[in-house]
């Protein structure tokens, strides 16, 4: 988004107050009222755009790649450790807990829908789509809850203190996903395929169906349907279809396309400038740049990334090695992940300890800040800016991707492997090979597997080319994989370096989680929420 409508956004942050009840019935000096919002254009737009500020997003210290087989958060922030050892509860969700702050943001849309018959003021076709992102964010809210708690209630009106139906049930997840969907297709016919100038980065026509077909392929999948309907993954796949014919196209650049809110593959994104940053880059750097290690990557997901020829890495690689037991791999790797002696921000990684047990590299529990080492000895690099070198004070302006058009191929690829068509969904998953070759002609061979192997394959391949973009807690979850995949034991790497320079490499255990089942393939309901109305029922499995 330009710095306009940013700008605009910290404009509608302002009129958090402008809803609540004044004793004396006088209009406030020091916040926006609602009559003075809605009779008002460019209030009224500011009001609106206030919503790409709440949708969570991957910068936060509570991000799902935390609580999926893909890292550990290095400290626990937001009761991570709690969640993936199997601890919880209606009164323990940490940073998953989004029941209260999105049904706030979906008042707030119900607020805007109510009040439009008073701006009078707004021209088509700016009236359309502003219409049009509250459609898709309030939309947007729901599938977020609908994917976490399962059916939810649908409220899309306000009520009064004393409004008798202010208590109530949930809906259907059937009914909900029905109400989703119908609203993310209203907005894409109000919204226009782009926007440009000051009004680049808003979302269009593209993020209403690429979000559509999202809820369609989750709603297809085998937590939400047991007797495999052809017809839902067919409705998934004809989604997916809508939105690859607007003319997006893969980025030849796998890492830099992060960095880069004009790339071609970009469906849905919140942007940023250096004025309103982010500080992802430092949270997120080794502690000899002076960042937290927040994202320590697990063994596991270091080991899902292929060998050149398409085989998996085979663990004696490490005992054996002495350097470098990560050359040769899927150069996704290299793009996602920081390994020691790989450069990073142009300088070689040290995670290494010496042979006396007292000293190290300066990225190691002996090195600068030490407390801020990764415990696994990895760290992420995807996302991050390697040009930013003054740690806390260079903020990041790259934009946090939601949806992109590698998304929505593999999501056609497992459609349309579910609707027995297993030549397009391999050609789909060997269009995300073939970029991800960086263009060699000689690794990462095609997919060429057919039956429940090519299931697998496209599975795998969603996890490495979307790591961390927050998928893959809901992929885990929607194919009934979690039981297997996040209860297990998870490992980082030692690093022992010897006098003559060699390296020992020694895997290690990390943390060993649970996973519930089938409780935990939703979330409970948080406890305070089940208190104020009776007729809200607890997901099976917890307590109320």
């Amino acid at each position: 988004m330009k710095t306009t409508i940013l700008k605009s956004t910290c404009i509608a942050l302002l009129m958090g107050s402008m809803f609540s009840c004044d004793v004396l019935d006088v209009e406030p000096l020091d916040s926006y009222t609602e009559d003075g919002i809605f009779t008002d254009a460019n209030l009224t737009e500011s009001y609106v755009t206030m919503n790409y500020t709440k949708p969570r997003n991957g910068w936060s210290r509570s991000s799902l790649r935390f609580v999926c087989d893909e890292s550990m958060e290095n400290f626990n922030w937001a009761g991570t450790w709690t969640i993936n050892t199997g601890g919880m509860t209606p009164d323990q969700l940490g940073g998953l807990n989004i029941w209260s702050d999105y049904y706030t943001n979906i008042k707030n849309c119900n607020i805007f829908f109510s009040n439009m018959d008073k701006v009078e003021t707004i021209d088509e076709p700016r009236r359309s789509w502003l219409i049009g992102e509250a459609t898709f964010f309030r939309a947007y809210y729901y599938m977020e809850l609908v994917n976490n708690y399962g059916g939810v209630p649908l409220i899309t009106r306000l009520f009064e203190l004393d409004d008798p139906e202010m208590m109530i049930k949930r809906d259907t997840y059937e009914d909900c996903v029905d109400f989703i969907v119908s609203e993310f297709q209203k907005a894409s016919e109000l919204l226009p395929e782009k926007f440009t100038g000051e009004n680049f980065g808003r979302v269009t026509k593209g993020a209403a169906l690429a979000m559509k077909a999202r809820m369609l392929l989750y709603a297809a999948s085998p937590l939400w349907n047991p007797s495999d309907d052809k017809s839902k993954w067919e409705a998934a796949a004809k989604a997916a279809e809508e939105v690859m014919a607007l003319g997006y196209s893969l980025d030849a650049d796998y890492k830099e396309l992060f960095l880069d809110p004009m790339s071609p593959e970009i469906i849905f994104q919140r942007l940023y400038n250096t004025e309103f940053g982010h500080w992802y880059d430092w949270y997120n750097s080794t502690n000899g740049w002076g960042g937290y290690s927040c994202t320590a990557v697990l063994q596991e997901m270091v080991d899902s990334y292929e060998m050149e020829d398409g085989t998996m890495p085979d663990p004696a690689l490490y005992t054996s090695a002495t350097t470098d037991p990560w050359a040769g791999r899927d150069p996704r790797l290299y793009a996602s992940v920081v390994c020691d002696g790989q450069l990073f921000r142009g300088t070689e990684t040290e995670f290494w300890v010496n042979s006396d047990g007292k000293t190290g590299g300066v990225d190691s529990e002996f090195g600068r800040d030490a407390w801020n080492y990764s415990k696994t000895h990895y760290i992420i690099r995807k996302f991050m800016d390697e040009n930013l070198t003054k740690s806390w004070s260079d903020k990041g302006k790259q934009p946090w991707v939601y949806c992109r058009l590698a998304e929505i191929y593999l999501n056609y690829a497992e459609a349309m492997y579910h609707c027995g068509k297993e030549d397009v969904a391999r050609e789909y998953v060997n269009y995300i090979r073939k970029r991800a070759r960086g263009g060699r002609e000689d690794i990462l061979p095609d997919v060429t597997e057919s039956g429940e192997a090519l299931l697998a394959k496209i599975q795998h391949e969603r996890k490495v080319e979307l790591a961390f973009e927050e998928h893959r807690f809901y992929d885990v979850r929607r194919w009934k994989i979690a039981e297997k995949v996040d209860k297990s034991v998870f490992h980082g790497i030692n690093i022992t370096k010897q006098a003559d320079g060699a390296k020992k490499y020694e895997l290690f255990e990390i943390q060993k989680r649970d996973f519930v089942a089938p409780a935990h393939y939703l979330l409970p309901i948080p406890r305070y929420e089940i208190q104020k109305n009776d007729l809200l029922e607890q997901n099976p499995g917890y307590d109320k």
